[in-house]
């Protein structure tokens, strides 16, 4: 089924009315309800989405930055008919002894929508606030582009950040990677990848997992958020199959760990760099954010998670109408400084 953009109001579910943080659901109910291709993604064809931006409402304004270069990195490492678009972004200041500080960063966006705009606005408070290079990624998409596309790309970005690092004017001492929600995924895959690669770089200092996929097999009968927030708002598990089917069409990759990065050996577990998790608490994800973290402490690697409650997956980009995503914004922002250091 397919639906046209002007149809009625979509109420907040009973199942949740209770659990969300009130700045939510009045943000939501005069401004969300009625934008049907946020609230009913999954019922849209994915060109109309894409043209008509999908923007999450309630980003914060971008912060100035020193510069922002797009560039497009030539294909080295992978096989694809173009090279990997990022967007640079460079904080005001001196560069410190051996360069700024690097964030190789993922939007969110199932997979399948998102672009090298849809979170300046994060990017751009990292930048300046954690005061680091910021590396945005405009990986390619399914369904055009299913699994393993987008790691493709990510991993053509991050061998690339190592190589051309005094090009960048980074230090590779001090990478991270992060992203939210899909990107978080490709973050994670990322930070499993280098650790078996036979490259000799230094370390990952941190890979900063906002609201990630973790296990592209869950389901309310193995992860209990699922069943309790399976009508969440604008995440309801019925659209997170819609990214999922759209992104790995073959059920035979879904346990695949670069598809689930929760499916990782223990021997790789205990070899990935340090990790900041921001879970949603009412997002169909949230369990299997806290049970990537466990598996992190289980390996002995220094993972730190917070949750916040009250909030559905987009809270990182509501900062400017929810107190709780200023409250990441700055979660992320000292995580980063601390990998930095």
């Amino acid at each position: 089924m397919t639906r046209t953009a002007t149809e009625t109001i979509i109420p907040l579910d009973d199942s949740v009315k209770g659990k969300l943080d009130p700045e939510y659901v009045d943000f939501y109910n005069k401004y969300i309800c009625s934008n049907l291709p946020i609230v009913l993604t999954h019922t849209f064809p994915v060109d109309f989405l894409r043209s008509n931006g999908n923007v999450m409402p309630g980003q914060s304004d971008l912060l100035p930055v020193m510069s922002t270069q797009n560039i497009i990195i030539p294909r080295k490492h992978t096989k694809a008919p173009t090279g990997v678009s990022v967007r640079i972004f460079q904080p005001h200041g001196d560069a410190p002894e051996g360069g700024w500080p690097c964030l190789l960063w993922f939007h969110g966006g199932g997979w399948v929508l998102g672009n090298i705009n849809t979170e300046n606005s994060f990017a751009t408070h990292m930048c300046e606030q954690a005061k680091c290079v910021v590396v945005n990624v405009d990986y390619r998409l399914a369904p055009e582009n299913p699994f393993p596309a987008c790691i493709e790309d990510g991993w053509e970005t991050l061998l690339y950040c190592y190589e051309a690092a005094n090009v960048l004017g980074i230090n590779p001492k001090k990478i991270a990677v992060g992203g939210s929600s899909a990107g978080g995924n490709i973050s994670a895959v990322l930070s499993h990848s280098i650790t078996s690669s036979s490259f000799d770089y230094p370390p990952l200092v941190l890979q900063l997992l906002v609201v990630p996929v973790c296990d592209n097999t869950a389901s309310a009968e193995s992860h209990t958020s699922w069943k309790l927030f399976e009508n969440t708002p604008q995440l309801p598990a019925a659209k997170m199959l819609w990214y999922r089917k759209h992104y790995l069409p073959d059920e035979k990759d879904w346990n695949n760990p670069k598809a689930s990065p929760f499916f990782y050996a223990e021997s790789s577990f205990r070899k990935v760099c340090p990790a900041l998790i921001c879970a949603a608490g009412c997002d169909v994800l949230s369990t299997e954010a806290v049970q990537y973290h466990e598996k992190l402490l289980n390996a002995g690697v220094k993972s730190n998670i917070k949750v916040y409650e009250g909030c559905p997956h987009p809270v990182m980009a509501m900062d400017a109408v929810l107190r709780k995503g200023r409250i990441l914004n700055k979660d992320a922002t000292d995580a980063l400084l601390a990998a930095f250091s």
